[in-house]
């Protein structure tokens, strides 16, 4: 008869597709209840694993019988052996919690693992109770939707098959197969929240008001379906209203349901590192603006918003095209995508997103603005102005001046101002048969 860890063991993993007997497994172990056991259940199942186990030099002596123990279980098990210990204390980056570290180097050292070796899934032993925790934590510290769905059964690589296991399972598998683990003494504390949660919270929940692992568990499942709504429309909201370009994500703010941007944003602008409070400068106050978090810029017009990382502000680079034949197609210049061609005259030369020119010799060239440059734009009676002053009467926002490239001649005179303006001397004249034709995409 199968037992009950087994059996749901078996459901999840099916159910959820997290992975298959001819896969090479990865197990994380630090020795505890949970991994221990996911460790015998796997060797029980004729599953192929190894197992990998770091210690981070936190509890001195116990530590390293941590390590020792973990080491002994995969010779136990005839499974392969990752072992590392580093000092996380002295590998914490700036703002860093200890916690925050060990989490980041545990995860830096699996992938490479998983990377070196071949293996196809890392396999993490939380399980429901763990599950809830998160939950309440999240709730705590204030979250989203995807915060109250808590962990999920497979985030990338990473795969949590006891996810819906409730912990006594894992306690009477070991009492009946006589499994020991290591028990960490810092889980008596308080010191952390989680250890609160775990001590104070939760047992209210379950003691007082009823609550099993059982129905956490299928609550979880509800709630992690409804997320996966949820993304499914994120996705498709984000195909519809946003669109990257040069180095830019760029949010169109026309067309939206009565709250939807705002909830939008709310999943997107924390990536950047913007606060609540910044966001509702983004969508509230008028006019033209740029807001800065450590990440990232956000420039705002009643229009769009455009986000930009820092990390590719320092790396932007100019990149002038020469056009030295025509047609040209699928021209990218700053942030415009053009085509050029020569054509016979239009009978109308009025035509959204196309501009029309007198043919002007080859070779042409697409440059960012320099300073100083200058032109005589149509309809201003020859009068020459600069590019900055043109832009700035136009309205042109801050973000997008450098990223429109001018379109000049041999001599390096500016010849239009892709999408927005030509030059008066480049204007189509009666007698042009063959004209230059710019059609922005």
């Amino acid at each position: 008869m199968v037992d009950a860890l087994t059996a749901s063991f078996q459901d999840f993993v099916r159910q959820e597709k997290l992975f298959h007997k001819e896969d090479k497994l990865l197990l994380a172990c630090s020795g505890g209840l949970d991994s221990t056991v996911l460790a015998h259940l796997l060797h029980a199942e004729g599953y192929d694993f190894a197992i990998a186990h770091m210690n981070f030099q936190l509890r001195e002596e116990a530590a390293d019988e941590d390590a020792a123990f973990v080491a002994d279980l995969a010779q136990t098990l005839d499974a392969k052996f990752f072992g590392k210990a580093v000092n996380t204390k002295t590998l914490a980056e700036s703002g860093e919690s200890t916690q925050m570290t060990a989490r980041r180097l545990r995860y830096e050292y699996f992938e490479e693992i998983l990377d070196e070796y071949n293996y196809h899934r890392l396999l993490i032993a939380h399980h429901a109770e763990d599950n809830l925790e998160t939950v309440l934590i999240n709730l705590i510290r204030g979250t989203g939707i995807h915060g109250i769905a808590g962990m999920r059964p497979t985030a990338g690589r990473t795969c949590r098959p006891l996810l819906n296991t409730p912990r006594r399972q894992l306690e009477s598998y070991a009492a009946d197969h006589s499994i020991t683990w290591r028990e960490d003494g810092s889980n008596t504390s308080d010191d952390y929240l989680r250890n609160r949660v775990r001590h104070h919270l939760t047992p209210v929940l379950y003691d007082d008001f009823g609550l099993t692992p059982e129905n956490w568990a299928k609550t979880a499942g509800y709630l992690r379906s409804a997320a996966s709504v949820y993304d499914h429309h994120m996705s498709h909201l984000r195909a519809t209203h946003c669109e990257s370009r040069d180095s830019l994500w760029i949010v169109n703010r026309g067309n939206w349901v009565r709250g939807e941007l705002r909830t939008f944003l709310h999943e997107q602008v924390h990536v950047y590192g913007f606060t609540d409070e910044q966001l509702r400068q983004m969508l509230e106050l008028p006019g033209q603006r740029s807001l800065e978090s450590e990440r990232a810029v956000v420039y705002v017009t009643p229009e769009r918003l455009v986000f930009e990382l820092k990390s590719g502000i320092d790396k932007r680079q100019p990149n002038p095209k020469k056009i030295s034949e025509l047609p040209a197609a699928n021209v990218q210049a700053g942030y415009y995508r053009m085509s050029l061609a020569l054509i016979p005259r239009p009978e109308v030369l009025d035509e959204v997103g196309v501009q029309y020119l007198a043919s002007p010799p080859l070779p042409l060239h697409l440059r960012p603005r320099q300073k100083g440059d200058r032109f005589t734009p149509l309809g201003m009676s020859g009068k020459s102005k600069k590019v900055k002053e043109y832009m700035i009467d136009e309205k042109i926002p801050v973000w997008l001046r450098d990223r429109i490239y001018l379109l000049t001649d041999a001599n390096d005179d500016i010849v239009a101002i892709p999408g927005h303006c030509i030059s008066e001397r480049f204007k189509v004249r009666p007698e042009d048969e063959v004209v230059l034709r710019i059609a922005l995409q």
